[in-house]
């Protein structure tokens, strides 16, 4: 079962702000330069928060794969890939 805890939610949640305020930049024609910018500090978020559920929730993931007959290497593997793929 994985566990979302307060900081998660927390995090997403500027990162819905952040995203509201680059649609806000575009619709008023701010610089390009500008809204790239801000669309790195999401994609930089994004990939905070993929890294704290993956590292809080490895364990727990880790024991329910086992359960269901995966290896701890290949359920961890797992999880590598995830985090590598989505970049």
């Amino acid at each position: 079962m994985n566990k979302y805890d307060v900081k998660i939610s927390n995090r997403l949640k500027r990162t819905e702000g952040q995203l509201k305020g680059i649609l806000k930049m575009i619709a008023d024609e701010k610089e390009c330069k500008d809204v790239v910018t801000q669309l790195s500090a999401v994609r930089s978020s994004i990939d905070r928060v993929m890294g704290l559920i993956v590292a809080e929730n490895l364990v727990d993931c880790v024991k329910t794969d086992m359960s269901t007959g995966i290896s701890s290497e290949e359920s961890i593997q797992q999880a590598i890939d995830l985090l590598v793929k989505s970049r």
